[in-house]
């Protein structure tokens, strides 16, 4: 079984590597994600530079499938964390390939139904592998728990964007509240999500993309809604601070108790 996970998560991944690429070509639909995201921009819609860090993610993600596959030809110990991730790795890359063809074929709806989906299974391969709970060398946590605390880290606030941009699609009136009001409270679940879990699971890697991406939704709404932006860079702040405080308080008590 393991082996058979190791070639398939290989395959997967490059599957949806190679997805995504034709994604941005204009090749599906005639579209690419970035033109269909400026269509239905929402305030809670970070600015462009911030999707950059899909290459961070995918780089880290493509060290962890080189570094889940090495017993494939080298003898290795301690490679149990691939049956842990078992199938969940390559259900959130057909997660992430099928959320690229519903958006990219303007099926927004459907696509909020396969990042929730692309979320969940990177919070399983987190939980399932107890990541950053436990103390694990230095090469486990490059290869393993960064590339997904980053990855989901960045996917909350991604999916929290996704069901905005659906229901300014949808033209929806906010039950008489106004976009402004609705981005705030949009913005204050997304922090306390990122703050649950840096002070639970001392995800630090999580909270910092989480604030990469609200200071990317404070930076484009800086010109026309400044009160989004402050409440947005505010935020990216806390979660900034909150990290370092956990890290500095953690490092301490282990110091302390040896």
């Amino acid at each position: 079984m393991k082996k058979a996970l190791q070639i398939l998560n290989g395959i997967a991944f490059v599957s949806t590597v190679f997805i995504n690429y034709l994604s941005n070509t204009g090749a599906m639909n005639n579209r690419t994600i970035g033109s269909l995201s400026d269509s239905i921009r929402s305030l809670f819609t970070p600015a462009g530079y911030a999707f950059s860090i899909w290459g961070l993610i995918y780089l880290f993600l493509f060290g962890f499938v080189i570094y889940q596959g090495r017993s494939l030809f080298l003898k290795v110990k301690n490679d149990d964390f691939v049956e842990k991730v078992g199938f969940w790795f390559i259900i959130s890359c057909v997660a992430n390939s099928a959320w690229v063809f519903a958006w990219i074929y303007e099926y927004t709806g459907i696509s909020c139904i396969f990042i929730f989906l692309l979320l969940a299974s990177i919070l399983k391969i987190i939980i399932n592998n107890k990541m950053q709970i436990q103390a694990v060398k230095t090469s486990k946590l490059l290869l393993i728990s960064l590339p997904f605390v980053i990855y989901g880290g960045w996917v909350t606030v991604a999916s929290v964007a996704n069901v905005s941009s659906y229901l300014v699609k949808i033209n929806w009136e906010g039950f008489g509240v106004s976009a402004e009001i609705w981005t705030i409270i949009m913005i204050v679940i997304a922090t306390l999500i990122n703050l649950m879990m840096l002070s639970k699971r001392k995800l630090y890697a999580f909270a910092l993309a989480g604030a990469w991406a609200l200071t990317a939704i404070g930076v484009a709404n800086k010109e026309n809604y400044s009160t989004v932006s402050t409440v947005a860079l505010g935020a990216a702040v806390l979660l900034v601070l909150a990290t370092l405080i956990i890290k500095i308080k953690n490092s301490t008590s282990k110091n302390t108790s040896t």
